[in-house]
């Protein structure tokens, strides 16, 4: 019996979604294409796979049994490829990857730009995504990997570690906070802030910062958007918070500072999530090779930009200059955060 690959993927679509609607929201397809090709696999079977309803649709026994050979064929057929990929010279297909907006804007490129260099033949496609939604994603494989700021706990995702980033505080140059040098608990009493509404995962350890010495500041704003934010914060509405890199130029600009967090700062762990039963081969493996050789690089640039004190900003040109090698120099050299707060 001979099974075209592409009905085997609307099925188990079908099978995930529970509904025509979904499984053709997700393939962007009608639903009576995906409908269609269900029906002409039942036929070439001989036996229904699915119970339809007015609401919702489920598995058979049959479907039960017959998903479970679709999805080890399908995983096959993807860890072949992407072996094959390997092998190549080229290491060409596709990559889809989910990433927060700001990453997107600040740190993605130069990463797209070094894996083109060494890649051209990989087609990447980039979605903006919270970690949430990409973790979603991600399990119902509509995307290949996704870069989040924080552990992910999913039965159906692993987790490939990246390196760290630095949350700080950015402060006005007219608030006195800003001739600090870092700032403390205490410090937050009377601050007003500027953050992301409540259950933001790219700001964990912030979170857990506030729980943890017991202050929680009077939000003023809340909005996702960073360059609203930053835009705020010149205004003098209040503070916010945002990994340093992201705040390179407003620093060396004088426009803003950037101050440590607590005694020791508040760090994040990245990672490439990647769902668990696709190995990280082929074109996955070779992102995971430049973000594993550039990341730290980029973050430990930014870290190496200094808040603005006695009206000198930082040299710019050592977020241009630094090596894979400086930079991993420099971090064995740095003592490890005694209040390192995971992601």
């Amino acid at each position: 019996m001979d099974f075209d690959v592409r009905s085997l993927r609307y099925f188990r679509v079908v099978a995930e979604t529970g509904s025509f609607t979904g499984a053709a929201r997700r393939l962007k397809l009608t639903q009576s294409a995906v409908s269609q090709q269900i029906i002409n696999l039942e036929r070439q079977i001989g036996t229904p796979l699915l119970v339809r309803s007015t609401k919702f649709v489920r598995l058979t026994n049959a479907g039960e049994i017959f998903l479970q050979c679709a999805t080890h064929v399908l995983d096959s057929l993807d860890r072949v490829r992407d072996l094959l990929a390997d092998e190549t010279d080229t290491n060409s297909g596709r990559l889809a990857l989910a990433v927060p907006a700001t990453f997107c804007h600040w740190l993605l490129p130069h990463l797209i730009d070094e894996f083109h260099k060494r890649f051209p033949a990989i087609q990447m496609c980039v979605v903006m995504s919270d970690v949430a939604v990409a973790v979603q994603r991600l399990a119902h494989r509509e995307i290949d990997i996704a870069l989040v700021p924080t552990t992910v706990e999913h039965k159906l995702l692993a987790m490939a570690p990246l390196g760290k980033d630095e949350l700080v505080a950015v402060v006005s140059t007219r608030n006195p906070l800003s001739r600090k040098g870092r700032l403390l608990a205490p410090d937050l009493k009377e601050q007003r802030i500027i953050m992301p509404p409540p259950g933001n995962l790219r700001f964990v350890p912030w979170d857990k910062f506030l729980i943890q010495y017991g202050v929680f500041p009077r939000v003023v704003v809340e909005t996702d958007d960073l360059e609203l934010a930053k835009t705020l914060v010149r205004q003098d509405v209040g503070i916010t918070i945002a990994p340093r890199w992201s705040v390179v130029n407003e620093i060396e600009r004088g426009d803003c500072v950037a101050l440590p967090i607590g005694p020791s700062g508040v760090f994040r762990d990245w990672y490439l999530a990647y769902h668990h039963a696709t190995p990280l081969a082929g074109p996955r493996r070779s992102f995971l090779r430049v973000c594993a050789e550039h990341l730290p690089r980029l973050f430990n640039a930014a870290a190496r930009c200094k808040p603005l004190l006695d009206g000198k900003s930082a040299d710019s040109e050592l977020y241009q200059q630094r090596t894979p090698k400086e930079a991993a120099s420099d971090a064995a050299g740095q003592d490890a955060p005694r209040g390192h707060t995971s992601g």
